[in-house]
């Protein structure tokens, strides 16, 4: 995020961008927890897959644990940030921080569609080095580590003279050549333009390989037609996650691309513009689990079923989902459709 010190929301528009991180904060909260809940209490559902659903609800608690509240600060303070040695060094820890839990979301997510993508596409073939818990939550958190370092390395304390204050502001003019274009293009390359490539690419790959996979044998009309309409919700799923993802982070990426090539659009821009585009990225931390659950019928049962058992405070055993549920939980498992 890059603002001026002097240019900021009003005290009404302030109000509002706090009520809508608030009602983002909560959405995501309760629906990453809900996420890891069932996991945790429904064997049916740890899986690869599932596991990949906790380690992205984890990054997803971090953003809004750490990067919206850091957010909502921005608004509050003026832009204004501690002086002194312990000013820069919580500069640049808050925004390295800030960046690697944004990274390890949406690096969770395509890792999440290299998954399935595998799972489809090479039914019978485990990938154990690959489709191991471990490997992948180290793989996830080393890449966003390795991604956010350029970053932190460019945030510094800033001192505005003629107002007298400390802002934590990326320091553009440290990479020379490279320059505000190098730097802006390097978030939307990696934060948005490969990753949205990967997810899209290889969900359509899915999508196709099981349009055309034919249930073996001597099939009923009705058979095929419930197998059909199998493959209709399987790839509207997925094309409606991709969807989401892009939706989302499409106004901050664009920011950034106006920061990089148009700073004179910035400037002329009320600020309200710059933190709606940045909170609609965030927000992807909330949608996220959403999705997963209202969308996949053996996670929308499991809720259900989990909530109602521990209200009556009972204890129960996993159930198995329909075709719909078990080809999306784990099509590795499921590759007659």
């Amino acid at each position: 995020m890059l603002t001026e010190p002097s240019s900021f929301p009003s005290s009404l528009q302030t109000a509002g961008y706090t009520a809508l991180y608030c009602i983002t904060m909560v959405a995501a909260l309760t629906g990453n927890f809900l996420l890891i809940f069932i996991i945790k209490r429904r064997p049916d559902t740890r899986s690869v897959t599932g596991f990949l659903f906790v380690n992205m609800a984890v990054a997803d608690l971090l953003v809004t644990s750490f990067v919206m509240p850091v957010s909502i600060e921005w608004l509050y303070s003026g832009g204004k940030w501690l002086p002194g040695i312990l000013g820069h060094i919580t500069c640049t820890l808050v925004y390295f921080i800030f960046y690697v839990t944004l990274a390890a979301s949406i690096v969770s997510l395509s890792l999440m569609s290299v998954d399935r993508y595998l799972a489809v596409i090479f039914p019978l073939r485990r990938f154990p080095r690959f489709r191991r818990p471990k490997v992948l939550a180290v793989a996830v958190w080393l890449i966003s580590i390795a991604f956010s370092i350029p970053i932190a390395a460019v945030w510094r304390l800033v001192e505005y003279k003629p107002l007298g204050i400390y802002v934590c502001t990326p320091e553009i003019e440290r990479l020379g050549g490279f320059g505000p274009k190098g730097y802006y293009m390097y978030l939307f390359l990696l934060m948005y333009l490969i990753p949205l490539f990967i997810i899209s690419s290889l969900y359509f790959l899915v999508g196709r390989a099981l349009w055309r996979r034919n249930v073996p044998g001597v099939v009923s009309a009705e058979t095929e037609k419930r197998n059909r309409r199998t493959k209709l919700i399987v790839v509207r799923m997925l094309a409606i996650i991709t969807i989401a993802f892009a939706v989302c982070w499409l106004p901050a990426q664009t920011y950034h691309l106006i920061l990089a090539f148009r700073p004179d659009i910035h400037r002329a821009s009320p600020p309200y513009v710059m933190f709606l585009c940045f909170w609609s990225g965030h927000a992807n931390s909330a949608v996220n689990p959403w999705l997963y659950i209202l969308l996949n019928d053996k996670f929308r049962k499991a809720l259900c079923s989990v909530l109602s058992k521990a209200l009556s405070g009972t204890n129960y055993t996993s159930t198995g989902g329909n075709l719909v549920s078990r080809l999306i939980a784990d099509p590795i498992r499921e590759t007659n459709v």
